[in-house]
């Protein structure tokens, strides 16, 4: 049974993954037209390069979230499932804690790091672009990833989606 919240941070995390898709296409048409200025016009895109920097960090923590969800992650399963139920159950929940520990860690730095720039006023050198609005978001997506990781931790404490198929 989906509770209410986790409806709701299912809905912010497709949100946010098509978030992404619209930042990768507009990383894919900066790109494409800085080559082509370089390749006909011997000239490049103005503060192509800085653009593309910040809407990257958008992109790879947009995404993270939706992949949780789907547990879409790399998994590299070495000899955890050859644990008996119980310790394969204490395992996940290990891996759990483990996870929501180092990204509730990245979280709380980014955090810092996102007011930090909103208070020093940070711009990109050449367009003068501010860092925060990027560092706002890419701190919005680990939220929701920290979120959907203390999802799947509660699961598995309880017993579900932690268990052996």
């Amino acid at each position: 049974m989906e509770t209410f919240l986790f409806r709701r941070i299912r809905q912010l995390a497709k949100l946010f993954a098509w978030f992404a898709c619209f930042v990768l296409v507009a990383i894919l048409a900066i790109t494409f037209v800085d080559v082509i200025g370089r390749t006909l016009f011997g000239r490049a895109l103005v503060g192509a390069v800085e653009a593309i920097e910040l809407m990257m960090g958008v992109l790879v923590f947009s995404g993270l979230a939706l992949t949780e969800l789907r547990r879409r992650h790399v998994n590299v399963e070495t000899f955890q499932n050859l644990f008996p139920k119980p310790i394969f159950r204490l395992s996940t929940i290990l891996n759990c804690l483990i996870a929501v520990f180092v990204v509730g860690l990245m979280t709380w730095r980014m955090v810092i790091k996102s007011m930090d720039t909103w208070e020093e006023q940070e711009f990109t050198q050449i367009w003068e672009l501010p860092f925060w609005p990027s560092a706002f978001l890419m701190t919005l997506g680990l939220v929701l990833f920290l979120l959907v990781l203390l999802i799947h931790l509660y699961e598995a404490i309880v017993g579900r989606n932690g268990e052996k198929e």
